[in-house]
């Protein structure tokens, strides 16, 4: 029997596509020799369909002085090679080519090559148990920086749930991001009071004249991490309208307004994002669709690793999300309150004051939407949490109430991401019954208007295609 040297030896693990192989230097300087005959008992390792193994006897200056060496070169795809030999063909050389590495030939007994046969199982086990143990952990995607072009996350190429609602973001896009949005509420702002509803057909019938639907588009390119991201977002109401009404000949863009949002990262997840929503109107003249708040906001992003070693899909993440905003931002009251001054710096009629001449409809709306726009700073905050790999639950203060839900995202290559809420959870001055004096100077304290209160929670729904060029 003969033993060959490890360096020399391939091994392959064909399991789940997943292959070893050892190899050594060619610094090793050896001689082959010419062996006496096999005992009897050992010419059955002559046969050429027997598996043959070798080990390199070293020598010192990496040559032989013995005339009877016989010396051994490769030839590949010789003709001398045997028809049923899985192995290299040899001839006979009489001199070492250039640059061989000359290699010893010894006969083993039978007790080393059983040693060397099952050290070499032992080695084979120990890397199929390590492959078993390092394939049973799942993939993650918890390495790269997170970034986001309007709610919903993205890292390490794949798309994730969104982390808030209605409050801002501090992460930004990487390269160039395009988002579409369309939410959904089902009581809003004006059309109330929003009635309670104890049938499923009843809800159905208060959403024929009470819902509203809004359409969101988001370009954002730039690089948060190394330098900064730029995002511009159109809110496009008249869409959602059309759509409702089934109607396509219209203007599509008739109300558009446009917000600018900039952002910078200070570590992979870590980041910082300020803008003014809706800061452009299209048509200035326009009191119907383009009627969005505009806001101005300032926040950051936190990311928390959870599981640092990333061995489960549960709870990896946690997000916090804390800044400050005005406009859509401040509570109801202080909207009303700010409408009010800006009806009577309109000059017209409002709490304790009369006007000589009544204002037209135009300047009535205008200072409406003026009063609704800016304003108080107020508090912003929103926690994510990563339940489940493309799931997230969501609680969110708007600075206006409590809003809570989830954001799923059901195929992360496809970029579709769904969030469901339940939205104004507190029963404050949304709620009937709070009473705020309208203006300064004013010496009763008044309700706010029916139209603006909900006596119950709003429900809404929010759904997106993200995209990643």
């Amino acid at each position: 029997m003969i033993k060959g040297n490890k360096c020399s030896q391939l091994f392959l693990l064909m399991f789940s596509g997943i292959s070893f192989t050892s190899t050594c230097t060619p610094s090793l300087a050896a001689d082959w020799q010419q062996l006496p005959e096999l005992p009897a008992s050992q010419t059955a390792a002559t046969n050429v369909n027997s598996t043959a193994s070798w080990e390199v006897e070293s020598k010192a200056n990496g040559t032989t002085n013995d005339p009877k060496a016989v010396n051994w070169v490769d030839m590949p795809d010789s003709d001398n090679k045997p028809n049923n030999s899985n192995g290299a063909a040899w001839e006979h050389v009489d001199e070492f080519p250039k640059n061989s590495v000359p290699i010893i030939w010894t006969v083993l007994t039978d007790e080393e090559d059983l040693e060397s046969t099952d050290k070499t199982e032992s080695e084979l086990s120990d890397m199929h148990e390590a492959y078993k143990e390092y394939s049973s952990i799942p993939y993650t995607y918890d390495t790269g920086p997170t970034y986001s072009n309007y709610r919903a996350l993205w890292r390490d190429g794949l798309w994730l749930p969104q982390i808030s609602k209605t409050v801002p973001v501090g992460y930004g896009p990487k390269g160039l991001m395009l988002s579409f949005m369309i939410n959904q509420t089902d009581c809003t702002l004006g059309k109330g009071p929003c009635e309670p509803f104890t049938t499923i057909e009843a809800w159905k019938d208060s959403n024929s004249t009470q819902s509203n639907g809004e359409f969101f588009q988001a370009l954002g390119f730039g690089d948060p991490v190394n330098a900064v991201s730029l995002i511009v977002t159109n809110s496009l109401e008249k869409v959602a309208a059309d759509f409702k009404a089934q109607n396509f000949d219209s203007d599509i863009f008739q109300g558009a307004q446009t917000g600018l949002h900039l952002a910078k990262a200070i570590g992979p997840d870590t980041s910082f994002r300020l803008g003014v929503e809706n800061l452009i109107t299209w048509d200035t003249n326009d009191y119907i669709y383009a009627d969005m708040t505009r806001n101005f906001y300032f926040v950051g992003s936190q990311r928390i690793r959870i599981n640092q070693d990333n061995t489960s899909a549960w709870f990896r993440n946690l997000y916090l999300t804390a800044g400050i905003g005005n406009g859509e931002f401040k509570p109801i009251e202080q909207t009303f309150k700010d409408q009010t001054q800006a009806l009577r710096d309109a000059g017209c009629e409002t709490y304790g004051y009369i006007p000589n001449k009544p204002c037209s409809q135009k300047t009535f709306k205008r200072a409406l939407r003026d009063g609704s726009d800016y304003g108080q700073i107020n508090p912003i905050a929103s926690i994510g949490l990563e339940v489940y790999d493309g799931l997230n639950l969501i609680t969110e203060w708007t600075g206006r109430n409590l809003n809570a839900g989830f954001s799923w995202v059901p195929i992360p290559e496809l970029g579709l991401v769904i969030t469901p809420m339940f939205e104004s959870l507190i029963p404050n001055c949304e709620y009937p019954g709070c009473k705020v004096t309208p203006i300064s100077g004013y010496s009763e304290k008044v309700s706010l208007p029916s139209s603006v209160l909900t006596e119950r929670p709003r429900l809404s729904i929010q759904a997106s295609i993200e995209v990643k060029f």
